[in-house]
């Protein structure tokens, strides 16, 4: 049996976390995971898995969130903490001695999350519209990760993809993967001929004007992170058919996100000799 790690709070991910976990020879306790018994915090913690992300205001995320006050008092000289978007919270950590793990923006966990966001946006979108993927004039706006398994993922359902970006590198990978391309925040091609358009970019990409071009039917989805890429006030007041989905891969496919957690935490402690 390896070493002892405590699941705490988050969302179903958290359950198929633990479950990888104990699939993986852990010793898991959980506190308020959903599906999982709460077991009370004991005094010294040696491994923390937090949710991802882990925070909400002065809270761990969760069904009933507990204190971060609440688990420093848990954590010494020796303990690990793993989670994502800690904040200022990291600083917290460390002071008590923990060895922290912010794997926000870490390989491979955040291209495998971009995937599986791209797949949910798929999902919500037939959810969304009448119209099939099939041959639909489809726009995503930026080309990082999210955006180039999206383009991929439309491109095999045979829609018509155009790739909105603007860095000549991605445009010119964009080109070279056979979609095609335009300037975001340009739109040289106009916003009115789109069946879906899919923002990917946590800045404002589409302005008031911008949005006035979009006609009633065509599916707007936010997918970036906050602020997101447009008003969705200003887009209820023009009655547009839209929709802001952050977290998809907990919303639309929990286990796979909750394994490929537990997966980079499991390589992280068998590459630092901590099992």
């Amino acid at each position: 049996m390896r070493q002892t790690i405590w699941v705490i709070g988050g969302d179903e991910r958290s359950h198929w976390a633990a479950r990888a976990l104990v699939s993986a020879r852990f010793s898991v306790f959980t506190h308020d995971v959903p599906q999982e018994p709460t077991t009370p915090l004991p005094e010294d913690i040696p491994i923390a898995v937090l949710p991802f992300p882990s925070l909400q205001g002065e809270s761990i995320r969760g069904h009933d969130p507990l204190a971060i006050s609440e688990l420093l008092r848990c954590l010494s000289r020796g303990s690990s903490v793993f989670g994502g978007l800690f904040g200022q919270m990291k600083g917290a950590f460390s002071d008590r001695g923990a060895a922290v793990y912010d794997l926000y923006g870490t390989e491979p966990l955040t291209t495998e999350n971009a995937c599986l966001t791209a797949e949910g946006a798929l999902e919500l979108a037939m959810e969304r519209s009448p119209l099939s993927l099939h041959g639909a004039r489809c726009l995503v706006i930026g080309y990082g990760r999210i955006g180039k398994c999206l383009a991929r993922k439309l491109s095999a359902l045979s829609s018509d993809v155009t790739v909105a970006a603007r860095k000549e590198s991605d445009l010119a990978l964009a080109e070279a993967m056979g979609f095609q391309t335009d300037r975001t925040g340009i739109y040289l091609h106009g916003l009115s001929a789109y069946d879906f358009i899919f923002n990917t970019v946590p800045a404002q990409v589409l302005t008031d004007i911008h949005l006035r071009q979009i006609p009633p039917d065509t599916l707007l989805m936010d997918l970036a992170s906050r602020p997101g890429g447009f008003s969705p006030l200003r887009c209820q007041e023009l009655a547009l058919n839209f929709c802001i989905a952050p977290g998809l891969p907990g919303r639309c496919c929990p286990k796979s996100a909750g394994i490929a957690y537990a997966r980079s935490i499991i390589s992280i402690l068998d590459q630092e000799g901590a099992v």
